[in-house]
Order: structure tokens, then C-alpha cells, then sequence
């Protein structure tokens, strides 16, 4: 696999955990929440689906909040309000059970519960994670880079970042390193310091660089 690549996927798949402050220490807490995920089958048959799918329309999306789902002492509560239907607490607490470093299936479907209540993030985190899983599988990609597209029209900066490097690439898309510059451009929502920015310049600069080389 290319070495962009797997600074891509690893830099996406650990976005969350860069975001979430602290990571929570009782150990049985977390194994319980793992297993409560786990054994609810509408959220793993949900998680099986493509992201992009379960994508809300731009009205219905939801602006990320405050984590309530950072030490032990919370994330039962959390639990119940992502139960509820609370999306932005569906993230959080997959953020925390992510860096907790348990089993996919005990995390990933609250990345998918958080895309489909309207949390863009979510939708590009359940991307990244099925191509973690299985970045070979020609439908896995087709289903990531359709999921960041959409993402990136809704402006997920990682969402452009990963997105940018598909098309630059021809990787489950075809390639067009015109729509990659212009795509990559909408990375830097939060600053030149954003790792999706920072990606996406230097994502940026290798395309310039190979179009120079193919002029004659």
C-alpha cells in the first residue's frame, strides 16, 4: 500500500482519538459498553450498510458539541442518550471506546448511529474504518470514496482530504487530479495546523509535481 495511503487511513482512523482528550481507565465499564454495543443487531446490521446511504440531507445535519463521553463516570449516561437518539454522544463514545483500542464491532456501529442522526464526522470515521478493515475490497472503496465525497460537499475537512487523495489516485474512482486540487482545497476548514490540511497540502504538492513531470 502506498505510504500516502496508509498516512491517510491511519491519520482518519485516529482522528477521533486525537480529538477525545482523555481515555477511560475502568476497564470492566469499557468491556460492558463494548459488549451493550456488540449485542444490539440494528446497530451492527446499520453499520454493515455504506455510510454514504445513511447520510441525512443538509438540513438535517448536526454541528459536533461539546464531548460529554471522556472519563468513566460518564459514558453510561452517554450510552443512554446515544440509545435516545443523540448523536453528537454517539460520536463521543465512539471516540472513547476507539482510543480504549477494543474491538471494531464495539465502536464502529456508533460511528454509523452518529452519521444517520446528522453528524457528518461520523459518516467519514465509518468510511475509514471499513477501509482499515478491508482496503483491498474493490466495494469497500467504492463505498469510502462515494462516503467522502458526499461528506466533503457537506464540509468534513477529512472527508475532502481523503476524497482528494481517491481521486488522485483512481482509487475507486476515476482519476482526475483537476477535481483532486480543487477538492483538497475545502481541507483547511480549521486551520493551516488541521492534520486534514496539512494532508491535504502535501497531497496537493505531490499532484502538482506529477503533472509537471507528464508535461512534455
Amino acid at each position: 500500500m502506498h505510504r500516502l495511503y496508509r498516512f491517510c487511513l491511519f491519520g482518519l482512523a485516529l482522528l477521533s482519538s486525537i480529538a477525545a482528550s482523555a481515555a477511560p481507565t475502568d476497564q470492566e465499564l469499557i468491556a460492558a459498553l463494548y459488549a451493550n454495543v456488540q449485542a444490539r443487531q440494528d446497530w451492527q446490521a446499520q453499520a454493515r450498510q455504506c455510510p454514504g446511504d445513511n447520510m441525512p440531507a443538509r438540513a438535517a445535519i448536526r454541528a459536533t458539541q461539546a464531548n460529554r463521553c471522556e472519563t468513566p463516570e460518564q459514558l453510561g449516561a452517554c450510552l443512554q442518550r446515544c440509545e435516545a437518539g443523540d448523536g453528537n454522544d454517539c460520536y463521543w463514545l465512539a471516540t472513547t471506546l476507539q482510543q480504549a483500542k477494543g474491538p471494531a464491532e464495539g465502536y464502529e456501529p456508533l460511528y454509523q448511529r452518529a452519521c444517520s442522526l446528522g453528524l457528518v464526522s461520523g459518516c467519514t470515521n465509518r468510511a475509514a474504518g471499513m477501509l482499515t478493515a478491508d482496503a483491498d475490497s474493490q466495494g469497500t472503496r467504492h463505498c469510502a470514496v462515494q462516503t467522502f465525497n458526499k461528506a466533503c460537499e457537506l464540509d468534513d475537512p477529512w472527508a475532502c482530504t481523503m476524497y482528494g487523495f481517491h481521486l488522485s489516485r483512481g482509487i475507486g474512482v476515476a482519476p482526475d487530479a483537476d477535481l483532486a486540487l480543487k477538492v483538497l482545497d475545502k481541507s483547511c476548514k480549521y486551520g493551516p495546523a488541521d492534520p486534514a490540511c496539512s494532508g491535504a497540502r502535501q497531497l496537493q504538492e505531490e499532484i502538482r509535481e506529477a503533472i509537471r513531470a507528464a508535461r512534455p
